[in-house]
């Protein structure tokens, strides 16, 4: 179980690791690869897919996800307001 500041601490870099690989998408998975080098606690693919619910819950939503048109594979990826919150040092 995650501290309420790791959770924050995982949203923060499940955000800057979408933006830095903009404007492609990324399963949770291969997300969770890349944050994984970012964050120094472990965590389940469950914790990052709660923080990509937060994410895209916010207003504007700074991260979206599409579905594989073929399959059932969700892919997430930033948002222009996403890119813009990194961006500005939010």
């Amino acid at each position: 179980m995650l501290t309420h500041e790791q959770k924050e601490e995982l949203r923060h870099a499940a955000l800057e690791a979408l933006v830095i690989r903009a404007p492609a998408a990324l399963s949770v998975r291969q997300l969770a690869r890349a944050v994984k080098k970012e964050v120094p606690f472990l965590f389940e693919e469950t914790d990052l897919t709660a923080a990509l619910a937060i994410l895209h819950g916010h207003l504007p939503p700074l991260v979206m996800s599409t579905n594989d048109e073929l399959g059932s594979s969700q892919y997430w990826s930033a948002t222009t307001p996403g890119v813009l919150f990194i961006e500005r040092g939010n």
